[in-house]
């Protein structure tokens, strides 16, 4: 039910001992003011919202959230989001409205304390006990906020453990960054047109950065030799040469695990970061996502031997990383930051503005979330803002930047299985020795310069012309020979047949596809690639 067909609350046994609610004065933007009327039209009981990382989601749902109590649409709003530390994000962020939500909510307390407006719960929560919220929901009438649903695809059991729990709530408002799909397992609550999920009011990176909501983003991207050792060969190469897919995926770990390869690419983003906090944002932070403990320790020793400065460590494993990240966020003089696994979405940190991007991790989605960690505008700092993340030339990330340049209208979706990808070899793929012997950095490109510079801005760094067609179906064609290689080898089929199927399928061979062609015979590899392939349509 919709705020806008209303009725009296309903009466419960117990006083009603929550905070009055204050009048909602914060102004909003004109995309939220737009989404909020149109949850206020909308007839179904769920709305999925999709608005880029950093537009301001949060105040958006606050504000559905504050009309539903108001107007006794419902008693209580209850806020799942992926992580611990969001729970304390969000109920801090309510709190400055005037809503107050139990961030600490426990499984045993069935429901929070009576002058509480509701509680903030994690996936994980719900899960392990949707028994005891499919209750606390029809004893109250509950909105429920889902902060970032795609995180019920992460296990077989969740989704039908959230539509159990949630499945008696008044109103259920589904929050997401970016697009996604769920092909093997529908997220519930979600409508789905050819496994994607379809929103039901939408804000992109391109309007957000139109509307000076966002920031626009550069990405200097740096080449390379590599040298390593696998299966008892010796290897040496440059991100531009084509390599199959394990060898791909081992020479970026080459890169990433060497000094002699990141020392400089920390070098020249922390030089990044110097200018922007003398001339532009005196406390203008850094942050470097890394892969694990392990290798975020070394990278911030790395920090400190390249910049003499020390950098801030936080990984998830730590109990007390939301308070280094909380502490990070407000301390001026601290100026990098080095996480694993708890930046990737939701955090919030309006004052980083340079990064180096120093995991494997190659899903899109994951390098999108880590992109809207940079993109958060301030008042208070003068336009345009620009922010930078340091990349490795490695061409599936390559591809990512430059699709969030031109921001094309596309399905995001997994390049990579989403399993744990151990920079230092204890969890892998494969059995066959890899040892990182040698990598030499160099900078190649510097993806978007184009956007948003000032005609007085100097850069120490090469502008990028613009991408042409032709260049775009040349990285399309790389990324697509690479997953080839890849469901070839997986599924033990000829790559004769898979081509013979991809034409069958697409109308085109690749030399002669166009770039939207070319995007399908990605998207099908990739879902075989997961999946596998059995060749059905």
């Amino acid at each position: 039910m919709a705020p806008g067909n209303t009725q009296e609350p309903r009466r419960t046994g117990r006083a009603q001992a929550a905070r009055p609610l204050p009048v909602w004065t914060s102004a909003l933007r004109d995309w939220q003011q737009r989404a909020w009327n149109a949850v206020l039209g909308h007839g179904a009981s769920d709305f999925l919202a999709m608005a880029t990382p950093a537009a301001g989601k949060t105040r958006f749902a606050l504000r559905v959230a504050h009309d539903f109590l108001m107007k006794g649409a419902a008693a209580r709003v209850l806020v799942i989001c992926p992580t611990n530390h969001l729970r304390t994000q969000w109920s801090e962020a309510a709190a400055r409205f005037g809503l107050h939500v139990d961030p600490a909510l426990t499984n045993e307390q069935t429901i929070e304390a009576p002058d509480y407006h509701g509680a903030v719960v994690t996936y994980q929560q719900v899960c392990l006990a949707p028994a005891v919220f499919e209750r606390s929901c029809r004893s109250k009438k509950t909105l429920v906020i889902l902060d970032e649903l795609h995180h019920a695809g992460d296990g077989k059991n969740w989704g039908k453990a959230l539509r159990r729990a949630f499945e008696p709530a008044v109103f259920r408002l589904v929050l997401s960054g970016t697009p996604f799909r769920s092909d093997n397992n529908p997220i519930p609550f979600i409508r789905y047109e050819h496994g994607e999920s379809r929103a039901d009011f939408a804000y992109g990176y391109t309007d957000a950065i139109r509307d000076s909501v966002c920031r626009p983003i550069v990405f200097p991207s740096y080449e390379g030799e590599l040298t390593w050792l696998s299966d008892g060969r010796e290897h040496t190469a440059t991100f531009e040469d084509g390599l199959k897919f394990d060898l791909q995926r081992e020479r970026l770990k080459t890169a990433l695990l060497q000094e002699s390869w990141l020392g400089p690419v920390i070098t020249e983003a922390h030089a990044q970061l110097s200018r922007l906090r003398k001339d532009e944002q005196a406390d203008a932070g850094g942050l470097i996502v890394s892969m694990d403990q392990e290798h975020a320790k070394w990278v911030a020793d790395l920090v400190g031997k390249v910049t003499g400065t020390k950098a801030v460590v936080a990984v998830s494993d730590d109990p007390s990383a939301s308070r280094t990240i909380e502490q990070f966020s407000g301390h001026q003089k601290q100026q990098w930051l080095v996480a694993v696994n708890m930046v990737s979405e939701g955090v919030d940190i309006p004052r980083l503005r340079v990064g180096v991007y120093g995991t494997n991790v190659l899903t899109e989605m994951y390098f999108r979330q880590v992109v809207g960690r940079f993109v958060r505008m301030q008042d208070s700092v003068p336009k345009p803002q620009r922010a930078w993340l340091y990349l490795p030339k490695d061409p599936v990330l390559v591809h990512y930047a430059r699709q969030i340049k031109a921001e094309r209208d596309h399905v995001l979706e997994d390049v990579m299985p989403a399993v744990p990808r151990d920079l230092f070899g204890r969890v892998v793929v494969s059995k066959k020795e890899y040892v990182p012997l040698n990598a030499v950095a160099k900078l190649d490109a510097l993806i978007g310069e184009d956007e948003g510079g000032g005609e007085g801005e100097r850069s120490p760094l090469k502008q990028e012309h613009a991408v042409s067609l032709h260049e775009e179906k040349r990285d399309l064609r790389d990324l697509h020979r690479l997953l080839v290689a890849s469901v070839a080898r997986k599924s033990g089929i000829d790559h004769r047949r898979l081509n013979a199927e991809l034409i069958g399928r697409t109308g085109s061979r690749v030399d002669q596809a166009t770039a939207e062609q070319l995007r399908r015979r990605i998207q099908l590899l990739e879902r075989w690639q997961e999946r596998g392939y059995d060749g059905k349509r």
